[in-house]
């Protein structure tokens, strides 16, 4: 029988995006100053580079990358995480720096938002502070268990 009520599931796309703004949420939650989602840096000397959050900590200026899944996936979010991808954040969080003339003395970090969807809500999302060092963007914290917060958003 055909249910015309039945939503149809989101794209991976739409997926991400609600991730995201989920993620932009936690970190507001948590007294954060956003200063850009989805930055893209396309200067060929510098590299292609991608963040999908950049934010203020406190004094801290932090590169976040978001990872969505359905609630059926069988892996969480963050597996999903390739070295070349963690190679574009990296360029990217560099280029997102000189562009704005960050100094160096400015601490900076690199955070993993895991988030699990399940087509209706938010159910789950982890953050996982400094996933990775921001002068070796290969080098992963050993302590990747990070903060689940079992909120709904």
């Amino acid at each position: 029988m055909l249910n015309i009520f039945k939503r149809k599931p989101f794209s991976h796309i739409q997926l991400g995006r609600k991730g995201e703004a989920a993620a932009v949420r936690l970190f507001k939650a948590r007294n954060c100053v956003i200063l850009a989602r989805n930055w893209r840096n396309n200067n060929e000397h510098d590299g292609i580079g991608e963040l999908d959050i950049v934010l203020l900590d406190g004094e801290t200026l932090v590169f976040a990358e978001v990872k969505t899944r359905r609630k059926l996936d069988k892996y969480l979010p963050g597996t999903n995480l390739s070295d070349a991808q963690k190679k574009r954040i990296c360029r990217g969080a560099h280029a997102y720096c000189r562009k704005h003339h960050v100094p160096e003395s400015v601490e900076k970090r690199f955070d993993l938002v895991e988030v699990i969807h399940d087509e209706r809500k938010i159910v789950d999302i982890a953050l996982h502070e400094k996933y990775m060092t921001f002068s070796n963007p290969m080098s992963l914290n050993s302590q990747t268990n990070g903060d689940i917060l079992n909120k709904v958003y």
